[in-house]
């Protein structure tokens, strides 16, 4: 079993109107030889400021 990525991702999408503050965050975990998982342990302030995905919250009317 290798790992080959390791992201800061959320459990779930935002809804319209919600914030990164709002949200669950853990970690996406990548392998070879399984189904990616996701990792139940916030991230540090650091890893969420230098994230590459999950920057998309749409607003209030869903757009954005």
């Amino acid at each position: 079993m290798a790992l080959i990525s390791r992201e800061v991702w959320w459990f779930e999408p935002p809804k319209p109107g919600q914030t990164e503050a709002d949200l669950k965050w853990g970690f996406l975990e990548i392998y070879t030889d399984r189904p990616p998982v996701f990792v139940d342990e916030r991230p540090s302030a650091e890893q969420m400021a230098k994230r590459k995905s999950c920057r998309h919250f749409p607003d209030q009317d869903g757009q954005g």
